[in-house]
């Protein structure tokens, strides 16, 4: 499960305030915002100083479900959601969302969305590096995480015979906590073996900080579960989805066919 570009859209103009956003750089960071939601999208972030960001935005135009509207005198421009977007956000994109949340999760999101959009780009920005360790004077706590994270995995990993493969949410739980174990390591050896610089690794991948995020936060249910018979499905599903699925051009991404030779644990 993954959003296309116009459901993402759809969906961050739907849950903003009048249904508006009213500048590049904010669309920038509420479409980023998706990620720590555990929503996929079709758009890759990259890393710069101000956090996620997205190129390709420059080259959004008016289309069937939203319109771009050009302030007087030039300068920028806003994001105006059409009928047809507001249609496609409630035939599309809330039957995808009912299959990794519950209504009220959705509703807390929709909720958080419009707060967001009401606030100044850098400030969403300046809350996305405190919750992902993005600033460099963050990188001892960021090395933590990392430390703490491939221990914690490697001893579920170790424990993964406990999984009975009877049923198909077993199978995409032991498939959950696999692949996070062999991410985490990538992440740690490979990704991330540039801590010690002082600047900003302006090549680094935004991915690599989501993802070593969303690990971090699930370790505590992925124990539950595991000694658990009864399985909570719909979060299960959700991690699966987004951890597993979906970025499809990043490194460690089952579409890559050298996949195996990323494996460093």
């Amino acid at each position: 499960m993954i959003l296309s570009k116009d459901e993402a859209m759809s969906l961050v103009l739907e849950f903003s305030d009048r249904h508006i956003v009213d500048s590049k750089t904010k669309l920038n960071k509420l479409l980023a915002r998706l990620n720590l939601y555990f929503i996929p999208i079709d758009f890759n972030f990259s890393l710069n100083k101000y956090g996620s960001f997205n190129a390709d935005l420059a080259e959004l135009g008016t289309n069937d479900y939203y319109e771009i509207q050009p302030y007087r005198y030039g300068v920028g421009n806003r994001y105006v959601l059409k009928p047809q977007g507001r249609n496609l956000f409630e035939t599309n994109v809330r039957q995808k969302l009912s299959s990794i949340f519950t209504e009220p999760e959705l509703n807390e999101i929709r909720q958080r969305i419009h707060h967001l959009s009401s606030l100044k780009a850098d400030a969403i920005s300046d809350d996305e590096h405190k919750i992902l360790l993005v600033d460099v004077d963050e990188r001892f706590k960021l090395e933590q995480r990392l430390n703490e994270v491939t221990v914690e995995l490697s001893d579920l990993y170790a424990n993964l015979d406990m999984i009975e493969e009877n049923r198909i949410i077993d199978i995409r739980l032991k498939a959950l906590i696999e692949f996070s174990f062999h991410l985490a390591f990538f992440l740690k050896k490979k990704r991330f073996k540039r801590l010690d610089e002082a600047e900003y690794d302006f090549d680094a991948h935004m991915f690599d900080y989501y993802f070593l995020y969303h690990i971090y936060t699930i370790i505590p249910f992925l124990k539950e579960q595991v000694s658990k018979e009864e399985r909570d499905a719909i979060k299960i599903n959700r991690y699966y989805e987004y951890i597993l699925n979906s970025v499809k051009t990043y490194p460690f991404s089952l579409e890559n066919k050298d996949l195996h030779k990323l494996i460093c644990s």
